[in-house]
């Protein structure tokens, strides 16, 4: 068992005690005054979280909790808290690649993690909502309990984003505080519609009952089949980017995986250096397309299997400025062109296109260059075999200051051998 995984466990059997104390205190304090109405919100509970969308970011977008907080407000902290949790053990979403996931085909630490995540984050909401004064089922609660439903909003956003986050840090061994940060901007918008919708479908359910509630499932449906279209489209978007890739490597059969190895490599480099999502974003598509513009260089030089000329050389330093010229032409990729354009620039100036050196170089460019560099130095080519990782990090080191950006050498050395470490240690354990 990975260091990662016990790490995962142990923080989700933390997360299932918590639950269940919680659990035990709401049953202790609170009530549930309407079984048939809270059949309703479990039921509804069920059907909003299997409309999920993922993310890639391990995250997933619903408005499960509109239907659980608006339970609070009408039923209670107990309902709201159980129907969460039953919305998440027996959701049923149908993931793109994976089909409809479930209770019993899916890891059962992750459906642990996930009731309880719904019974902590929707039962200490409840309980900020009622405590604070908030109103139960009573149409002028809207004006009387104000001052709750921020307080149990914000406790949500905090509580959920902080669990979500943890668990994916640890997954990915990623940095919690810059996830946590970086995230929490990105959910406020989203949690806030998510408790607005909710207060408004308790005050369609107080004042017209469950009928009312069922029509908002028809916006509901709309809202999110939108957002599928603009996830579908990313996911077009990054299948146009591999398809862009196999088009490339097969020009030049010695550099098939390349691409894919460098994307691996910068990508690892970023997240260490705890770059926002959106930087890695853009490094990932760079370092997947930086050899696009060897569509533009002949055949001959590409496959030949001696050391090449100057002049050959020199048409193949052409390929960083049309690769980005090519990149410029497409409007989703507009943001990784001059990481493609001088990821062969040097620290010390003496790289090309342009002879950029130091911090003029952009920074997602350098990481992009280092990763390159050891996957081409690791690899076999027409006319030599690849070097090990340990010589080629060595040369990284050598190099650091005059073709690499110190830091980031010094930091993916660190990176490759804690990495290595890593691996020995599972592989005695």
């Amino acid at each position: 068992m990975s260091e990662e995984l016990r790490k995962v466990k142990k923080f989700v059997a933390i997360m299932a005690v918590l639950a269940t104390c919680i659990l035990i205190y709401l049953y202790l304090n609170y009530n549930i005054p309407d079984i048939s109405l809270f059949l309703f919100f479990c039921i509804l509970s069920i059907i909003t979280e299997s409309l999920l969308i993922p993310l890639a970011n391990g995250m997933a977008v619903s408005v499960g909790f509109a239907m659980c907080f608006a339970a609070i407000i009408v039923s209670g902290p107990l309902t709201g808290a159980i129907a969460s949790a039953l919305g998440f053990l027996l959701r049923v979403p149908n993931i793109k690649g994976r089909g409809y996931i479930h209770l019993f085909n899916l890891p059962a630490f992750k459906t642990i993690f996930n009731v309880s995540q719904g019974l902590i984050v929707t039962g200490i909401s409840g309980i900020i909502y009622v405590e604070t004064g908030g109103i139960i089922k009573q149409g002028d609660f809207i004006y009387n309990s104000i001052l709750s439903l921020i307080l149990a909003l914000l406790t949500y956003v905090i509580l959920n984003t902080t669990i979500v986050v943890k668990f994916i840090s640890i997954i990915n061994n990623q940095n919690f505080t810059r996830m946590w940060f970086y995230n929490i901007k990105g959910t406020i918008v989203n949690s806030i519609t998510v408790c607005v919708l909710g207060v408004i479908i308790a005050i369609a359910y107080i004042g017209y009952g469950p009928g009312a509630v069922l029509l908002f499932f028809g916006p509901l449906l709309l809202a999110r089949y939108s957002f599928k279209l603009y996830m579908d489209t990313k996911h077009v978007y990054m299948e146009t980017i591999h398809a862009l890739t196999k088009t490339m490597e097969a020009k030049d059969a010695y550099t098939s995986g390349h691409s894919s190895r460098v994307e691996k490599y910068a990508v690892k480099l970023a997240k260490a250096l705890n770059l926002s999502d959106k930087k890695i974003e853009n490094i990932k598509t760079a370092s997947l397309l930086h050899d696009i513009g060897k569509i533009g260089v002949d055949d001959v030089i590409l496959k030949k299997p001696d050391k090449l000329t100057e002049k050959e050389y020199d048409q193949i330093k052409k390929h960083p400025v049309i690769g980005a010229e090519i990149i410029d032409d497409v409007d989703f990729l507009k943001g990784v062109s001059k990481i493609v354009k001088y990821h062969h620039e040097r620290y010390d100036g003496s790289g090309y296109p342009d002879g950029l050196k130091e911090n003029n170089i952009p920074f997602e460019a350098a990481i992009v260059s280092v990763a390159d560099a050891f996957d081409a130095m690791t690899s076999d080519r027409p006319y030599r075999n690849g070097l090990s990782k340990e010589k080629a990090l060595d040369i990284i080191n050598e190099n650091a200051g005059t073709q690499f950006h110190p830091k980031l050498a010094k930091e993916f050395i660190n990176l490759m051998v804690k990495e290595e470490e890593k691996e020995m240690q599972e592989n005695v354990s």
